[in-house]
C-alpha cells in the first residue's frame, strides 16, 4: 500500500486545525485516528514517505493487540498478515533456551505503520507526508501553538492548532527550537541496529518464532514478518560497534558467537542505526503541548512492549485532549504526567530488569540454563510483558 497526500503545504498553511500531530508511527497515528473520530481538525505530519522502514523489533504483544482491538483495528492485523508468534529463543555462546509466548504477532512496520495511517485517514485526519514540522516557540497567544513546515529542506510555511502532539520519534527533532524538553540519556546507552530482507523458508529462523542471539555487547533480535520477509533489530553497545568498524559487522559478530546461523542475506543488507536508545524526555508536556511514544521516552524493551506503549499513549492522549480543547491549564498538564508513568515508567520495570540482565555474562549463562531445564520459570516473566 502507498499512500498519497491529497493536501498541499499550501492548504495546510491556511486551514485552522484542532491539532496537529507530528511523526506518523503507531503513537501519532493511533492519536490522529481516535481524534479524527471525534471530528476534530487533524494534520498528521511525517518527514518520511510511506511505506518506509524502521529500525524496530517488529513484534505486537498481547496488550499491544488487545489496545487495538479496542479501538477496532483488531481485523488490520490479520488483513495485513501479520505472522502469529508462539516461541521466544534465546542463545548464548552455543547455549539456547525455548520459551512459550501466550500470544502476539510479528509485522513490518512497513505495512503496519502505513495500514495505521490509513486508517486514520480513512477516519478523516489530513495528511501529510515527507515534510518536516518544528515547533516554534510560545509566541504569546495563548489559544494556539505553530510549527514551521519544511519539504526538502526549505521552509514552506507555518501552521497553527491548538494543541500540538510531538510523537517524531528518538530526540523529538520538532522541539529543537524549545527550552524545557531536554532528554536524558543513559551514559550506557545502546545503540538500535536494523535491517530487513527476504529470504526463503530457513529452519534456523522459523516463522512464529523470536530468535534473540545474545552477547556481551548487545543482542539481535530476528523474527519472521509478512511473506518471505525476515526482520532483524538490535541494541549493541557504541564502543563494540566501533571496535567492529561498523554496525553490520558488530551484528554479524554478535550471531556467530552466539551460535545463530548466518544467513547468505545478511551480508549483502543495508544496515540502519538509531541515536542512542535508552532516553527519556525529562517533563514531556508543556504549553498546549503533549509529547508522546519514544519522542517522551525509550528503553530496550522486549516482546512488543515498545509498540504497546506508543499505541495506548496514542489513545489516552486522545482521551485528553478534548479537555485541553475547552481550557488548557497546568492540572491538565500534571494528568498526561501520571498517565505517561502508568503506561510507560511504571511498566518498564521488567525491561530494566531484564536489560540489566543481559549486561552480565554470567547471569545470562545461568539464566539460559535454568531457562533450558525448567522453561516454566520464565513464564511469569513473559506473561508480565504481555500484559
Amino acid at each position: 500500500m502507498i499512500l498519497t497526500s491529497s493536501l498541499s503545504l499550501e492548504t495546510a498553511c491556511r486551514q485552522n486545525w484542532d491539532v496537529i500531530v507530528i511523526g506518523a508511527g503507531p503513537a501519532g497515528a493511533v492519536a490522529a485516528l481516535q481524534l479524527a473520530r471525534q471530528n476534530l481538525r487533524i494534520l498528521l505530519v511525517e518527514r518520511k514517505t510511506f511505506p518506509r522502514y524502521k529500525v524496530c523489533g517488529c513484534c505486537l504483544n498481547q496488550r499491544a493487540i488487545a489496545a487495538l482491538q479496542q479501538i477496532g483495528l483488531g481485523d488490520l492485523l490479520t488483513s495485513a498478515g501479520a505472522v502469529p508468534l508462539t516461541q521466544f529463543r534465546m542463545q548464548y555462546q552455543g547455549r539456547d533456551a525455548v520459551v512459550t509466548l501466550p500470544g502476539g504477532l510479528a509485522i513490518s512496520r512497513e505495512v503496519f505503520d502505513t495500514q495505521l495511517v490509513q486508517s486514520a485517514v480513512d477516519a478523516g485526519a489530513e495528511f501529510l507526508q515527507e515534510t518536516s514540522a518544528m515547533l516554534v516557540g510560545t509566541s504569546g497567544n495563548q489559544t494556539s501553538r505553530t510549527v514551521e513546515l519544511c519539504c526538502q529542506g526549505q521552509t514552506a510555511g507555518s501552521a497553527s492548532a491548538k494543541i500540538i502532539l510531538a510523537a517524531d520519534g528518538l530526540g523529538h527533532p520538532s522541539l529543537q527550537n524549545c527550552a524545557g524538553f531536554d532528554m536524558q540519556v543513559a551514559p550506557d546507552s545502546r545503540i538500535g541496529v536494523g535491517a530487513a530482507f527476504t529470504v526463503k523458508n530457513h529452519a534456523a529462523y522459523p516463522a512464529g518464532m523470536i530468535h534473540m542471539a545474545i552477547h556481551s555487547s548487545g543482542y539481535a533480535g530476528l523474527v519472521r514478518v509478512e511473506g518471505e520477509n525476515l526482520n532483524l533489530a538490535a541494541a549493541i553497545d557504541r564502543d563494540f560497534i566501533k571496535q567492529c568498524a561498523g554496525p553490520a559487522n558488530a551484528v554479524l559478530q554478535i550471531l556467530r558467537e552466539s551460535g545463530s546461523a548466518i544467513l547468505p542475506e545478511m551480508h549483502q543488507c543495508s544496515f540502519k542505526g538509531t541515536l542512542p536508545v535508552t532516553r527519556k524526555t525529562l517533563r514531556p508536556v508543556g504549553d498546549r503541548l503533549f509529547v508522546l511514544g519514544d519522542a517522551a521516552g525509550y528503553l530496550e524493551p522486549f516482546t512488543g512492549e515498545g509498540m504497546a506503549n506508543a499505541i495506548t499513549e496514542g489513545m489516552a492522549v486522545a482521551q485528553l485532549v478534548p479537555e485541553g480543547l475547552l481550557c488548557w491549564n497546568s492540572t491538565l498538564e500534571q494528568k498526561w504526567l501520571r498517565t505517561h508513568a502508568a503506561l510507560t515508567d511504571d511498566r518498564l520495570f521488567w525491561c530494566r530488569w531484564l536489560a540489566r540482565l543481559l549486561r552480565s555474562p554470567s547471569a545470562v549463562s545461568w539464566g539460559l540454563r535454568l531457562f533450558h531445564l525448567f522453561p516454566g520459570m520464565a513464564r511469569p516473566i513473559v506473561a508480565r510483558l504481555n500484559h
